[in-house]
């Protein structure tokens, strides 16, 4: 009798090792999540329920904390140009749960710089993009700005530009480099008072 018991035991124990080494290995070696699969099955979900919201009226400001908060949440290696158009304007599918409904009209946004723009300004964002792609590679072959060296303005120099080829032709849009890791941007900037410049 105790023989059997013995085996009984012996089974049992191996039974329960064998389970427990079976659950540690799963925890350990589980396939990792794939965040962008994840994000194509949200995106994905989130244009079904987009059909839904309504037509509202929406200011740039309130478009521009739905793209952050949107941003916040994508996964390392995602850029919030995953909502971005081909032609810059923004498929607002994507935001329609943050916003609570579709913009009436078209938003657009620099892939380069991330900012925005209404209808009337939509080829600013086109020749933004094409001009900071041109500063960086000249900055990062060139060790240099392509600007005057005395411009208070800060100007993209477009005559530098295209004459090393970086640009095949003269952007409508007078870009700016800004003091922000070489970012250009579109606004002109404010003159500096006669006292800063007398420092």
């Amino acid at each position: 009798m105790e023989d059997w018991v013995t085996i009984i035991f012996t089974f049992l124990g191996t039974g329960i090792g064998g389970f427990t080494g079976y659950v540690i290995i799963q925890k350990y070696y589980k396939k990792p999540v794939n965040k962008t699969t994840e994000l194509i099955n949200d995106s994905q979900l989130n244009l079904k329920e987009a059909q839904n919201y309504p037509i509202i009226d929406v200011s740039i400001d309130q478009v521009r904390k739905a793209v952050r908060q949107f941003s916040d949440k994508l996964p390392n290696g995602v850029y919030r140009t995953y909502i971005v158009e081909d032609d810059n304007s923004i498929d607002f599918k994507h935001l329609a749960h943050i916003l609570n409904g579709i913009p009436s009209k078209k938003f657009y946004m620099s892939k380069e710089t991330y900012d925005l723009f209404e209808e009337n300004e939509k080829k600013i964002p086109v020749e933004m993009d094409m001009v900071q792609k041109a500063v960086d590679l000249y900055v990062k072959e060139r060790k240099e700005f392509p600007m005057l060296q005395f411009d208070p303005q800060r100007r993209v120099n477009y005559y530098q530009l295209i004459q090393e080829k970086y640009l095949k032709s003269t952007p409508e849009t007078q870009f700016y480099i800004t003091e922000l890791d070489g970012l250009i941007t579109h606004i002109r900037p404010e003159k500096r008072k006669a006292q800063d410049s007398s420092h």
